[in-house]
């Protein structure tokens, strides 16, 4: 059973994707296509950016919120 359990969690930790790596334009690109969980750890990811971006990703990121909210 322990066995069992070390397997699920060794796969499931390889299958978890660390948001933190990715550039801004990639984050707000993978917003427009993700779901479930995934919404929610890149929209945290991009408000810890958010002070440092550019006028131009400050504005995509607005964008793709208020797309993102129409949207639901």
């Amino acid at each position: 059973m322990k066995k069992a359990l070390f397997l699920s969690l060794f796969v499931l930790s390889l299958l978890a994707i660390d948001w933190s790596d990715r550039s801004t334009k990639e984050l707000l690109a993978a917003l427009q296509n993700a779901k479930g969980s995934n919404v929610e750890v890149i929209l945290h990811e991009l408000k810890k950016r958010e002070p440092l971006m550019s006028p131009m990703e400050k504005k995509a990121y607005e964008e793709a919120l208020k797309k993102l909210h129409d949207g639901r």
